[in-house]
């Protein structure tokens, strides 16, 4: 693929905002940081399932990675805070080191391996073993 620039600044900004390393997104998706880092350096594009992948974590649409306002990052964060305050949820931002990489990796998973996950959560949850 070729260069872009913007996507390099999008996948920046939308990692960022959210509070992960490039390590963490590059654990996540299983590549190399030094790979990563050329996607936000704009020496390398991912390819379009990599890219994917990449969405899936933050649960937006490659549409909305490619159309990221990158001249006014705070209004993504600006967006998130009032989602948070609509939703009385709590934003990928605001979870811990570990919750985040487990969200990024379960959010990448094929719907077969997200019911294998959750029957896993299941069968080790103490409050379902006691019912």
């Amino acid at each position: 693929m070729m260069k872009n620039p913007e996507l390099a600044k999008q996948m920046r900004a939308l990692r960022t905002i959210n509070g992960y390393t490039q390590q963490q997104i590059a654990d996540i998706l299983n590549i190399d940081r030094t790979t990563y880092t050329a996607y936000e350096l704009s020496k390398n594009t991912p390819d379009i399932m990599l890219l994917d992948a990449f969405a899936k974590i933050f649960s937006v649409d490659i549409d909305f990675i490619l159309n990221l306002d990158t001249q006014h990052p705070e209004r993504l964060s600006d967006e998130a805070d009032a989602y948070e305050q609509d939703h009385h949820g709590s934003l990928v931002s605001t979870l811990a080191k570990e919750e985040r990489e487990l969200l990024g990796a379960y959010r990448i998973l094929s719907d077969q391996d997200k019911a294998k996950v959750r029957e896993l959560i299941d069968a080790c949850n103490p409050c379902k073993k006691e019912k």
